[in-house]
């Protein structure tokens, strides 16, 4: 009798612990696809989804291409459009409107150094460093993308013996302006920042030397300019 309960009790205590062992299994992930058991996508529900009428005789795949071809179209609208009315009135003011424009007119003083300073000045000495100077200026603001089609001329107007400064006069011709357009194209600042770039960048080649003053350099520290005069030739 206790020899059958011990063989019953046996029994039970092998059955418990396989229970426990595959309680403590993890179960299989079926999304796993190394797993043997799980399932693969399937192509033909996937197209179907796809080919599901969403309304009237519309098909899913037709709504998302059309989605995209209407984003593209808008795209491109948009561009023509801003193309078609943007312009730019650099651009819009021709020739004709910028010579018949209101004129501009700048006086300004600028140093020179010379290596060999207190030489006495000849009237051809004089002559050539306006014509040098009058051409640098006229080379720097017709060249300049922001006020070469609004310029007219540069001028020398004196040279001071004494502190070697030379005074100069700068013209130009706008349409009628805005206020925003003489508040930062036609300002002084502007003006002379132009010109003081050209000095820093060409300081190594300035072509200006004469006679009376060798390995002549500009000085950009020393620019200043006031609008000394403004004229509409419309009036």
């Amino acid at each position: 009798m206790n020899g059958h309960v011990s063989e019953q009790e046996h029994q039970a205590i092998e059955l418990h612990a396989v229970t426990e062992q595959r309680e403590e299994e993890p179960e299989p992930d079926l999304n796993d696809p190394l797993h043997p058991e799980a399932p693969r996508p399937d192509k033909t529900a996937i197209l179907n989804s796809c080919s599901k009428i969403v309304f009237w005789k519309c098909k899913l795949w037709m709504i998302i291409t059309s989605v995209f071809l209407a984003l593209i179209l808008v795209s491109i609208l948009s561009l023509v459009f801003y193309s078609a009315d943007y312009i730019d009135e650099d651009e819009f003011w021709d020739p004709e409107s910028i010579a018949s424009g209101n004129r501009h007119n700048f006086s300004g003083i600028l140093k020179i150094h010379c290596t060999n300073p207190g030489q006495q000045w000849s009237e051809s000495g004089f002559k050539l460093l306006s014509e040098n100077l009058s051409k640098r200026l006229t080379d720097v603001y017709s060249f300049s993308s922001a006020l070469g089609r609004y310029f007219l001329s540069a001028e020398i107007i004196s040279f001071s013996k004494e502190n070697n400064t030379v005074s100069y006069f700068l013209r130009f011709s706008v349409p009628p302006e805005t206020e925003e357009f003489m508040k930062y194209r036609m300002s002084e600042e502007f003006l002379m920042n132009v010109l003081r770039q050209n000095i820093y960048d060409e300081e190594e080649k300035s072509g200006l030397d004469v006679p009376e003053c060798t390995n002549m350099a500009l000085d950009p520290t020393s620019l200043s300019l006031i609008q000394i005069q403004t004229v509409d030739t419309e009036g």
